[in-house]
């Protein structure tokens, strides 16, 4: 492993909220955020993609402002032409299928929110439930 990819592991991430100004969903940002975590972390396509990714997920730029870079949109455009001439060849039945998976797919994705929601909400009633760790409402305080 080079000094570059342990330096990216180590790197802070951005979360979820921090796509939610583009999808506006918290489920369809987890699907961003992870799709982009697969294309930072693939081996084989696109450099620019690769690149783009990981400046996103590292908030050294916002997905808005690295779509403005040429390079950038250029290898985007090239993706989604190629995509889209993907999905023109598909037959009716393969475009349902695969309109069947995504929802499969983002049905996963909200139960992995909830099932996260729930643990942390869990994990605060038990901390709160133990002797000496009530917690005061910080109202009637005086010095």
């Amino acid at each position: 492993m080079s000094d570059k990819d342990k330096d990216q592991d180590n790197e802070p991430q951005i979360g979820d909220a921090d796509l939610l100004d583009i999808t506006h969903d918290e489920v369809r940002a987890r699907a961003l955020r992870k799709s982009l975590q697969r294309l930072a972390d693939s081996q084989s396509g696109n450099g620019a993609l690769q690149e783009m990714a990981r400046e996103v997920l590292a908030g050294r730029v916002g997905l808005r402002e690295a779509l403005r870079v040429g390079a950038y949109s250029e290898a985007l455009g090239e993706r989604i032409a190629h995509a889209r001439e993907e999905y023109e060849r598909q037959s009716p039945e393969e475009r349902d299928q695969q309109r069947a998976e995504a929802t499969r797919y983002l049905e996963a994705q909200r139960a992995e929110i909830e099932r996260e929601r729930e643990e942390r909400q869990g994990g605060q009633e038990r901390r709160s439930d133990r002797p000496g760790t009530a917690r005061h409402s910080g109202r009637d305080w005086r010095l």
